[in-house]
């Protein structure tokens, strides 16, 4: 799609919150991943961010872009990496890429101090393109691509083909964050000069569904036909999904995130619920898929009932209930809950150890079986 705007955007309160979102997940998954290769070995050895779409670098008041945020994720970790991370950053507009080269250099002096960042100059050109070549010359030189963590922030909903997110998702510790605009892909899914692009973002006709439908349905139909092909075509085990809403509560973007690494989803939720005081952030209500879901209405009473009643005659490990809350509902933490269940004898917990005290659930050993 053609990008019309100014060279420098005003700032979006979700854009704002989407950047946090980013910043707060880096600065974990920069220390978890550098930790996690330092033990491979290897001279050489690296972790690598990439912005396919990275933009001008600021915007129209002075507001950092997401290169300066991941950039300063990666500086306040200062020499403690174990490897360091490089950068990949990506603009196919000429006079964006011209301002995110100035911008990149305003930090040339702390980036040159810290010798676990690893910059080079920004790439100006297509994201599909030039990914797809630095993923060719891994595959001629039997090289990994990763670990690796990319953000697809794309300005429309059809720049990002499944392909591409399939072939970086083949790859050992790579994850991907991507944007699919709702508003605007539902204007133009009717329009026939749009629909080979639709149907390449999909790696499939299956988006076709949703010309037949209308309002809740539709977007419904949309989000999880992406997220199934995300799973299906990209070959992605968990996807984290969740929308972002206008002040009259209408669907603006979907935000997905690709991982085969469920630590993967418990660090991005945790960054969600950090800085989810605003209502910023909805899920689909699994119950009701036409109905979103604020975070602030996910407590831990919340979750002992919806735990109580989806999981009642299942007994569990502590593994196996950890990885429901993380890929079924919108929670991360959810021993609290447990204790509530416990406590009020809907759990049943067996094969503890003798010193357990009620309400607690540190044992890996631990049965839990929901009876009420």
């Amino acid at each position: 799609m053609t990008d019309p705007f100014p060279t420098l955007l005003p700032i979006t309160p979700h854009t704002q919150a989407k950047h946090k979102i980013l910043r707060l997940y880096l600065e974990a998954w920069i220390a978890i991943l550098s930790r996690q290769s330092s033990k491979v070995g290897g001279r050489g050895k690296e972790i690598l961010f990439v912005d396919g779409f990275a933009g001008p670098g600021i915007y129209e008041t002075g507001e950092p872009g997401s290169p300066i945020i991941a950039i300063s994720a990666a500086l306040s970790h200062g020499e403690d990496l174990p490897v360091p991370v490089r950068f990949l950053f990506i603009e196919q507009r000429e006079d964006r890429h011209r301002s995110l080269q100035t911008e990149l250099e305003k930090l040339s002096e702390p980036i040159a101090n810290c010798s676990t960042i690893r910059l080079s100059s920004p790439v100006q050109g297509d994201c599909a393109t030039e990914l797809g070549r630095v993923l060719d010359e891994c595959s001629r030189s039997s090289q990994k691509f990763g670990p690796a963590l990319v953000f697809l922030d794309q300005f429309g909903y059809s720049q990002v083909p499944m392909e591409l997110i399939g072939r970086i998702m083949e790859h050992p510790q790579c994850e991907v964050f991507s944007y699919l605009n709702y508003k605007r892909l539902v204007q133009f899914m009717a329009d026939a000069g749009k629909q080979t692009g639709i149907s390449n973002a999909w790696g499939s006709e299956e988006w076709r569904g949703a010309l037949k439908l209308r309002g809740g349905l539709k977007r419904n139909f949309v989000k999880e036909s992406y997220k199934s092909a995300l799973k299906g075509h990209a070959k992605a085990k968990y996807v984290l999904d969740f929308a972002m809403c206008g002040d009259d509560g209408s669907v603006l973007y979907w935000l997905f995130f690709c991982t085969n690494n469920i630590r993967g989803i418990e660090e991005m939720k945790r960054a969600m619920w950090k800085l989810d005081d605003s209502g910023t952030f909805r899920f689909s209500d699994k119950d009701d898929p036409d109905q979103l879901r604020l975070l602030s209405g996910c407590t831990q009473d919340w979750l002992a009932h919806e735990l109580s009643r989806d999981l009642r005659g299942h007994a569990l490990s502590l593994d196996e209930i950890k990885e429901y809350v993380l890929t079924e509902t919108p929670c991360y933490l959810y021993k609290q809950a447990l204790k509530t269940l416990e406590r009020s004898e809907r759990l049943l917990v067996t094969n503890a150890p003798s010193n357990r005290r009620t309400g607690t659930f540190s044992s890996e050993q631990l049965c839990l079986r929901f009876i009420g």
